[in-house]
C-alpha cells in the first residue's frame, strides 16, 4: 500500500514501531469495548496479534499517524469477505472528537474500491455506541439496521450489532457529485 495523506493525517502500513502506540490501544478497555478485540487483555496476547495480524495483513491493516506530530493515533483495517470489505478502526481516547475517523474513512473508502477492488464496504457498530454510526453517515454510508444480535459476555447485556454499507456505484456517484 501506497502512503496517504489526507489534510491532517497519514494513512500508512502498519510497522514494528508501531508496537507501543497500538498496544496501548488495543489493550485500552474503553476503546475496545465494543470491538472483535475486547479479548485481548495482556501483553502477550497482544505480542501474537501484532504479528499474526496487523503485521501480516498488508495491504489491509493501516496506522493513522497525526500529520504533525507524526504519532500513531489509531488504525483502520478491512475484513475481506466475498467481494465485501468490512471496515473497523479504533483511535487512541486523545483523537477522539476531532473527526479524524471520518477524514481516515473517506480515504479507505476509496482505497478498498479503487485499489482493494470491494463491490462494497460495511461497517458496524454496537448500538451502545451511536457515535460510530453517525461518523458512518458522515461518510457517506447508508444505514442497514441490526445485522446481528450479541449477548455481552460481561454482563449479560444483549448487544445489537448496527450496519451501514456502501457499494462502488454510490461511492462513484458521490465523488462525482463532489467533484462537480
Amino acid at each position: 500500500m501506497r502512503q496517504i495523506t489526507t489534510d491532517r493525517l497519514i494513512i500508512r502500513p502498519i510497522s514494528q514501531g508501531d508496537y507501543d502506540e497500538l498496544e496501548s490501544i488495543i489493550l485500552d478497555p474503553k476503546i475496545v469495548k465494543y470491538m472483535r478485540y475486547r479479548d485481548v487483555k495482556t501483553p502477550s496476547n497482544f505480542k501474537k496479534l501484532f504479528k499474526d495480524h496487523f503485521l501480516k495483513e498488508f495491504g489491509y491493516t493501516f496506522g493513522i499517524e497525526d500529520k504533525v506530530t507524526h504519532q500513531l493515533i489509531g488504525f483502520y483495517e478491512f475484513h475481506p469477505e466475498n467481494g465485501v470489505g468490512i471496515l473497523s478502526y479504533a483511535l487512541s481516547q486523545s483523537a477522539w472528537g476531532h473527526g479524524y475517523v471520518a477524514e481516515a474513512g473517506s480515504a479507505m473508502m476509496d482505497y478498498g474500491f479503487s485499489f482493494l477492488n470491494f463491490d462494497t464496504i460495511e461497517a458496524h457498530f454496537a448500538h451502545l455506541n451511536p457515535r460510530s454510526g453517525r461518523v458512518m453517515e458522515k461518510m457517506g454510508m447508508h444505514d442497514l439496521g441490526v445485522v446481528e444480535t450479541r449477548i455481552s459476555p460481561d454482563n449479560g447485556e444483549e448487544i445489537f450489532i448496527m450496519g451501514y454499507a456502501l457499494d462502488r456505484d454510490e461511492w462513484n456517484l458521490q465523488s462525482v457529485e463532489q467533484a462537480g
